[in-house]
């Protein structure tokens, strides 16, 4: 799945550019944080029988923000914490994607060295964590069956085993009406769990493995049930310069009487040019989803090119490109085709 911060390059470029630590003093550090993300791009769609293509350019917002964040050391090993994180995109039918300031991620939390971490508030859940094959910037080949953030979610993390992350969260539904009720197709509750696992094999060698799940149940109004299940299990092989990475994942939806499920695997590849800053990376993803009762069946396969170019420990530049090919028993061919050209600033 594509996770927010999940791009090989971005996140060696975040961590070597790290954070400007605005306070610092008897056990409390704050820090200040933000990317300046912007993207060219064009953009085409090409049904099979017809002359003509419909497509659009546009220089756009591609998750611009900047966050706060706060750790305070507490007696016995225990620790007090708190992020805030902005971004510019809210509320807007504006093409560049700029909108209102709003709140992406607020919360707070306690953590100890030895037992972990529990956090509260608008935050990701586990299985964000969960995915190796998300390389892109902009295009990205998963459909994120997995339930990855929320805006009421409880979280734990552990972190006592070398290399184990282990973590599970609750999220409660918070879009609700008049009577305070949840919305009719809203999710009512949702619980998640995930474990990510990486181990050293020799010099310049390591694999990571990965296993996520999650449950979404929504309100229906009725005694029907209305939930979604998604899982998703992922795998990569890191020797020096190389990394190779591959997922899968499946849902199951169930709608009162509907029946959904999507299946999806995603095969990806990176290498790194480490003395000149340049990274070359591909990827392909096959998407399944079917109806039960329905005879029509819809699949997808998604191709993704890029490279990427570290001017400055806290600039990166970036250009892909991603085919996606969509067909249904029923339906006409369609090709989708993006192509984008962007900067990222970090501090």
């Amino acid at each position: 799945m594509k996770k927010t911060l999940v791009a090989l390059a971005v996140t060696a470029f975040a961590a070597s550019a790290s954070a400007v630590t605005v306070y610092e003093n008897e056990g409390t550090k704050v820090d200040f944080e933000g990317s300046l993300r912007l993207v060219l791009e064009k953009s085409h769609s090409k049904v099979d029988g017809q002359s003509s293509k419909k497509g659009h350019s546009a220089l756009r917002n591609a998750g611009s923000r900047m966050a706060i964040k706060a750790k305070h050391e507490l007696d016995s090993g225990l620790y007090a914490l708190s992020r805030l994180e902005l971004r510019f995109d809210g509320h807007t039918s504006s093409s560049d994607k700029f909108g209102d300031i709003y709140a992406k991620r607020a919360y707070v939390g306690l953590g100890h060295k030895d037992f972990g971490e529990v956090t509260f508030g608008r935050q990701l859940t586990i299985g964000d964590d969960i995915g190796e094959t998300g390389f892109d910037y902009v295009y990205g080949i998963s459909p994120d069956l997995l339930t990855d953030a929320g805006n009421a979610v409880v979280r734990y993390d552990y972190f006592g085993i070398e290399g184990l992350q282990l973590g599970v969260n609750y999220n409660f539904g918070t879009e609700r009406d008049d009577n305070n009720e949840v919305i009719v197709n809203k999710v009512k509750n949702g619980y998640g769990a995930g474990a990510v696992y990486t181990l050293p094999v020799a010099e310049g060698q390591k694999v990571t493995l990965e296993a996520g799940y999650t449950r979404d149940n929504f309100a229906t109004g009725t005694k029907q049930k209305h939930y979604k299940d998604a899982w998703e299990v992922a795998a990569s092989y890191t020797i020096d310069n190389v990394k190779l990475a591959i997922d899968g994942s499946q849902a199951y939806e169930k709608d009162q009487g509907a029946k959904i499920r999507t299946s999806m695997i995603n095969v990806a590849a990176k290498y790194t040019f480490s003395d000149i800053g340049v990274g070359i990376y591909g990827g392909y993803g096959y998407e399944h989803e079917k109806v039960r009762g329905d005879s029509d069946k819809t699949r997808k396969h998604k191709y993704l090119i890029g490279t990427d170019y570290r001017l400055h420990k806290q600039v990166v530049t970036f250009a892909e490109a991603r085919i996606v090919s969509n067909r249904s028993d029923n339906e006409t061919k369609r090709t989708d085709s993006n192509f984008g050209v962007g900067m990222r600033v970090f501090w």
